[in-house]
């Protein structure tokens, strides 16, 4: 090491005066969660379907529209998760969902990737977030960047599979359909969204 490059090291107490950014470096095992959410509407979506040639395809409506949301964390790469069912989708509601999911794994360090909606990035998660920084990092993705959240592939394949083109009768229904689909869902599909690769 030449004198140059000696003189570029900073002794520790100096270190300990300097005003660097706080670094966590956790102690715990660590997971990677993909969070979102998506709404859950009483009128189903449409898509594309099969139908006779030259007829409409028809779908029963509620008439009057109701939306939950549901919230989700899908961890990488084991495809274990998390996933509620709100009436709405604000900061409360993320922070109950985080705090749950920290119950869930008391012992492990999570990385949360989230995107930049309002109710995820707001001042009022600070004190929450601050609190939990020795178990908790959010992982912020580029702005308009949904294809980066792998979770957002489960979303689709729900509504493929569950709410486009089919009409529940109460919206009780349409919500435990959701949550049975998600017990339900193939381990070996989960792990295809995620991109996974399968061992032969």
């Amino acid at each position: 090491m030449t004198s140059d490059a000696a003189q570029l090291i900073v002794p520790d107490k100096q270190l300990a005066r300097l005003d660097y950014p706080k670094i966590v470096v956790p102690e715990l095992q660590g997971r990677l969660f993909f969070f979102d959410e998506a709404n859950v509407s009483w009128c189903p979506d449409t898509g594309r379907i099969y139908r006779v040639v030259g007829e409409q395809a028809k779908i029963d409506s509620p008439g009057k529209n109701k939306t939950k949301y549901i919230l989700g964390s899908l961890e990488y790469p084991t495809g274990e998760g998390l996933y509620e069912i709100y009436p709405h989708k604000t900061n409360e509601e993320v922070q109950a969902h985080w705090q749950h999911l920290l119950d869930m794994y008391p012992h492990d360090f999570l990385f949360v990737v989230r995107d930049n909606a309002s109710s995820h990035v707001t001042p009022d998660l600070d004190d929450f977030l601050m609190d939990k920084e020795d178990r908790l990092c959010l992982v912020p993705m580029p702005t308009y960047s949904p294809h980066l959240n792998l979770i957002e592939r489960l979303w689709k394949y729900m509504r493929d599979n569950v709410t486009r083109n089919f009409f529940h009768l109460t919206f009780q229904e349409l919500c435990e359909a959701l949550v049975d689909w998600l017990q339900t869902v193939p381990f070996e599909r989960f792990m295809s969204l995620m991109g996974v690769p399968q061992k032969s």
